[in-house]
């Protein structure tokens, strides 16, 4: 077409016969000439069907590719805020985990520090029960007995010791708690600030209204992109691994109340079954050292009136001395007579009678004495270990107070 309408315009070219010669073309047959501008004329209206067919679909395209953008623009625009929409709910509800958090770990150090404090005063019964025992084993030989007071202070003791284990265990738990919840705060943080600079993103991006120039930010974009659900599965396991840890402080805060109060209510049990058994005890030392001071001076005064009963009969003993000696020197006088008058008469036999029976009184009062001393060396010796008996119940007793002084002061320090 552009070689015929050009051979048309030019002052030269193909002949009709087409034989192309160096200067003019032979004259144009009439029927050529008339076929020649139909051909043009033909050529034209082609071209501009072609035109118009082009423009058409060209607007047609343009309709579609606005349609398309305005659609697309829409549907992003659509995705962006419902993606800001769900970065929101997703950032609300770290921020709630977080609060949360923040909240579970204030009562944890709180419960910890009650346990803490729970722990250190778990000692002190400890320790006054200890001393008790230590105490306790300074008593003399004879009351060193496995008593129901030692019973209850060996007691008291088990149960300090097992209320401090419970307690630390239960300090260490917290301090692991406390660990895992600083970890999920760390987490959470980062990605709540994850999620604000994401939104701050995704709303400039929705309010910009003109592109960049060029393409120099797209290599800005990161190499690895995560899918929509393992993006939103990352916060979702997040706050469950948070709230699983919750609940797991939340139960490790009720076992140390619980393991706290059973403590404390041990420790008020064995310390007050140490003092009633402190306090019968007392009353049964207190019995007996008053029994032991009866008997002390029942057997003082029987001692006293056995020396005054020895002394009578001494007393007795004694004053048959003369008489005897008066019958002795008068049978012996009455030998001095002459032999015709030296006669077995009623005098002399009297006063053999005499002799012999004062001999044999002296004898049997003798025996009595010797009876009485050693019944009151006897009593003596009794007496001697009654008063020892007395002592070491006394010293007891004093050691027995002094047990129940360190208990009544933990008592009030308890309180």
């Amino acid at each position: 077409m552009n070689t015929s309408y050009r051979s048309a315009g030019s002052g030269g070219g193909m002949s009709s016969g087409g034989v192309i010669d160096g200067g003019t073309s032979p004259p144009t047959m009439p029927h050529q000439w008339e076929r020649n501008t139909r051909t043009l004329v033909d050529s034209a209206r082609k071209a501009q069907s072609l035109a118009t067919q082009q423009r058409v679909m060209s607007f047609g395209t343009q309709r579609t590719t606005d349609e398309t953008m305005l659609t697309d623009n829409r549907s992003s625009s659509t995705a962006l805020q419902r993606q800001i929409q769900e970065s929101e709910s997703l950032k609300n509800r770290a921020e709630q985990q977080l609060e949360e958090i923040l909240r579970e770990t204030s009562l944890l150090e709180d419960e910890a520090a009650h346990a803490e404090a729970t722990h250190e005063k778990m000692k002190d019964p400890l320790n006054v029960a200890e001393d008790n025992l230590a105490i306790r084993r300074k008593r003399p030989p004879r009351e060193m007995t496995r008593d129901a007071v030692e019973r209850a202070l060996n007691e008291q003791v088990a149960g300090a010791k097992h209320s401090i284990r419970m307690l630390g265990g239960v300090l260490d738990a917290c301090e692991k708690e406390l660990a895992r919840l600083k970890i999920c705060r760390e987490k959470l943080e980062e990605d709540i600030d994850q999620k604000r600079i994401a939104l701050e993103v995704d709303n400039e991006a929705l309010q910009m209204e003109s592109g960049w120039a060029g393409d120099g930010q797209q290599s800005k974009r990161a190499q690895t992109v995560a899918l929509p659900h393992m993006w939103r599965q990352r916060t979702e396991n997040l706050c469950e691994e948070c709230e699983r840890s919750r609940a797991t402080c939340e139960r490790l805060r009720a076992k140390s109340r619980a393991i706290q109060q059973e403590a404390i209510a041990v420790e008020r049990e064995t310390r007050e079954a140490a003092l009633r058994a402190l306090s019968r005890k007392m009353d049964e030392t207190e019995r007996l050292k008053a029994e032991l001071e009866a008997s002390v001076s029942n057997v003082s005064q029987e001692i006293a009136t056995m020396e005054e009963a020895r002394a009578s009969v001494e007393q007795s003993m004694n004053d048959k001395h003369g008489p005897l000696a008066l019958a002795r020197s008068r049978l012996s006088v009455r030998t001095s007579k002459p032999n015709p008058e030296v006669v077995r008469d009623s005098a002399e036999r009297s006063l053999e009678k005499e002799i012999g029976d004062l001999e044999h009184s002296i004898r049997k009062l003798q025996l009595e004495m010797a009876r009485q001393t050693a019944d009151i060396h006897r009593l003596e010796q009794t007496r001697a270990r009654l008063e020892a008996d007395l002592k070491d119940k006394t010293d007891a007793l004093a050691l027995e107070q002094e047990c129940e002084s360190l208990q009544l002061d933990l008592t009030q320090r308890m309180k």
